[in-house]
């Protein structure tokens, strides 16, 4: 019995529900400045001079290690192992070591902390929408006007910030 009911849960497939879709909203607005005070954020992050970061340094000091290997003549393989094999190992080696993937999405949720302060800042509100906006939105291509529109039309309704803010 206890057989038969791991096969049917391995046999189950596993969903993993996604993560609830969050906006922004300014209850009130009028568009041009609903729109305007997100692009203003957006810009200011996009913009930044982000050289000097640890975050960067870090990824740079990884991509040159991860060049210089690339552009170096392959190293002499241990006795028995393939030449091939060997530089591929020392490259994921390298790569675990300098983890460029991960230096590049600690910078992009830095920026990503600076555009949400900014919002806050100017007065925007975190909001989650409900499972039925979500697909409503989800139907509508990004950056169309339609989708913009919806998204305002949420964004600028008092009842529906209130309602489903985020803390």
């Amino acid at each position: 019995m206890r057989r038969l009911i791991a096969v049917i849960a391995l046999a189950l497939p596993v969903t993993a529900e996604a993560a609830p879709t969050q906006s922004w909203g300014k209850p009130g607005a009028a568009r041009a400045a609903f729109e305007a005070g997100g692009v203003e954020c957006s810009l200011r992050a996009a913009r930044a001079d982000v050289a000097g970061r640890p975050e960067t340094t870090a990824y740079v000091q990884g991509f040159e290690a991860l060049e210089r290997e690339n552009n170096m003549p392959a190293m002499p393989a241990p006795a028995g192992d393939n030449d091939t094999f060997a530089r591929a190992k020392r490259q994921v080696l390298l790569r675990r070591m300098y983890s460029p993937d991960k230096k590049v999405d600690a910078l992009q949720t830095s920026l990503q902390g600076e555009v949400d302060a900014c919002l806050t800042k100017a007065g925007y509100v975190r909001y989650t929408l409900t499972r039925d906006q979500d697909r409503r939105l989800r139907k509508l291509r990004p950056g169309s006007e339609e989708r913009k529109l919806y998204l305002f039309t949420l964004g600028t309704d008092p009842e529906v910030v209130e309602r489903q803010r985020v803390e």
